[in-house]
C-alpha cells in the first residue's frame, strides 16, 4: 500500500515518570510511517484522498502537549488513535516516540518505542431479548462508534427464537460489520465493557440478556486461547448468526470450514427441513 513517511519531528512536552521530566519538559521526537490508497489524490488531485502532513505534525504536537503521561507508551499509542480517528482513509501506522533525552545517565543515543497498528475487518452479532430490543442493539452500534470502531454495514434486525433450551422472550438479532486497528483480544474486551456499561449481567448460561455481543469474525484470523476463540465456534449452528451475516457478507470465507456464509447457511437451514 502506499505510504506517507514523516520523520524526526521533535516535539517539547513534558512527559515523564520522574517529577523533574513534568517540571521541566524535554524533547521528543515522532517518526511514522502511514498507509493509505493515493491513487485519487495523485491522478486526480483530490485533497480528501490525501493526509495534509503540515496539519497532521501541528495535530500531533497539539495532541502531543495536551496532557503530561507517565510513560511514552501511553503517549504513542495516544498518538496512533488519535490518528486514526482524524484521517479515516488511513489503514495502517507505524509510529517511533523517541526520548533522547531519557534519564539514563549512561551514554545513550536514543531510548524509543514503537506502536504498529492495521485497520481490520471484523463481525460483530448483536442480541438483546429484555428492555426495548431494538433500542439495545442501536445503543450498543453507538457506543462502538464512541469507541472507534468504525461500522461499514448493519444487516436489517431479525425476531429469532432462543437458543440454548432456556424458556425466555424472543430475541431482536443483528450482525455488523466494522473496521477497527484494535487488535482481536482488545476488540473482545471493548465489547464485553460495553455489555458491562450497558447493564449485562451473566447469571444463567444461555439466558436473558440485556444485550449480547459476540465477536464472530477478524478477518481470516484463527485464535484459541482462554480468553478468545475465533472464529466463534457457533457460528455455523446459529440461523439467528448467519441470516443477519449473510445478508451484508454472503460470500465471506469462513477461514477453518473454508466455505462462504451463504454456503453454511444453505447447509444448516437443509439440515434443519
Amino acid at each position: 500500500m502506499d505510504q506517507l513517511q514523516i520523520k524526526d519531528l521533535e516535539i517539547f512536552a513534558y512527559h515523564g515518570l520522574f517529577p523533574s521530566e513534568k517540571e521541566l519538559g524535554q524533547k521528543f521526537v515522532v517518526s511514522a510511517i502511514l498507509s493509505y490508497d493515493m491513487t485519487k489524490s495523485a491522478t486526480d488531485l483530490d485533497l480528501t484522498a490525501s493526509v495534509h502532513y503540515g496539519e497532521l505534525c501541528q495535530q500531533w504536537t497539539t495532541w502531543f502537549q495536551e496532557t503530561s503521561e507517565d510513560l511514552i507508551e501511553t503517549v504513542a499509542y495516544k498518538l496512533v488513535e488519535r490518528t486514526f480517528e482524524a484521517y479515516p482513509l488511513v489503514q495502517e501506522i507505524q509510529l517511533e516516540l523517541k526520548k533522547p533525552w531519557a534519564p539514563v545517565h549512561l551514554p545513550l543515543d536514543t531510548c524509543s518505542v514503537t506502536i504498529h497498528r492495521r485497520k481490520q475487518r471484523a463481525f460483530i452479532a448483536l442480541g438483546s431479548n429484555m428492555g426495548d430490543k431494538q433500542a439495545n442493539l442501536k445503543q450498543a452500534i453507538e457506543k462502538m462508534r464512541a469507541r472507534g470502531i468504525h461500522i461499514l454495514k448493519e444487516s436489517s434486525v431479525l425476531t429469532t427464537e432462543p437458543w440454548g433450551g432456556v424458556e425466555q422472550d424472543s430475541f431482536a438479532n443483528q450482525v455488523v460489520e466494522v473496521a477497527t486497528w484494535l487488535p482481536a483480544p482488545v476488540l473482545l474486551e471493548t465489547l464485553l465493557a460495553i455489555e458491562s456499561e450497558m447493564g449485562r449481567v451473566r447469571e444463567v448460561p444461555w439466558g436473558p440478556r440485556l444485550i449480547d455481543l459476540d465477536l464472530l469474525f477478524v478477518e481470516d484470523q484463527v485464535i484459541y486461547t482462554d480468553d478468545l476463540i475465533l472464529p466463534h465456534p457457533y457460528i455455523a449452528e446459529r440461523l439467528f448468526v448467519l441470516e443477519p451475516l449473510v445478508e451484508i457478507a454472503p460470500h465471506f470465507i469462513h477461514p477453518i470450514l473454508k466455505q462462504p456464509i451463504r454456503y453454511l447457511l444453505n447447509q444448516l437451514e437443509q439440515g434443519d427441513a
